[in-house]
């Protein structure tokens, strides 16, 4: 399944569209774009595969690594702002695996 996340930046909007993994919580593939640059080129690529195979709990570790090791890479956007789209893109995974009703449902019931 692949799902999207969005966040508003300076400069655009950054998405993140994600295949899960084999648990809910695993990234099996990730692509970013958004209004960053590719600089140097590769990087982009590079990066999703680092994120590749770990699970949303090890992202921010990964994100802090790769950004450590590749200082002014992907500019125009934040390495936070990576997590966070990434953070929001697992949000919808969630929601899709859960039994849970959706409240909007609720509220139609409701009135």
């Amino acid at each position: 399944m692949e799902v999207t996340g969005d966040l508003p930046v300076k400069g655009g909007v950054l998405r993140a569209a994600i295949v899960s993994g084999g648990g809910r919580n695993q990234i099996q593939a990730v692509r970013f774009t958004g209004p960053f640059r590719d600089e140097p080129a590769g990087t982009r690529e590079r990066f999703e595969q680092a994120l590749s195979g770990a699970t949303i709990d090890e992202a921010p570790a990964k994100i802090e690594d790769f950004f450590a090791q590749n200082a002014g890479a992907l500019p125009g956007v934040e390495p936070e702002d990576f997590l966070t789209v990434l953070t929001l893109a697992f949000m919808k995974v969630r929601r899709a695996a859960s039994s849970a009703p959706d409240p909007s449902d609720w509220k139609k019931n409701q009135t």
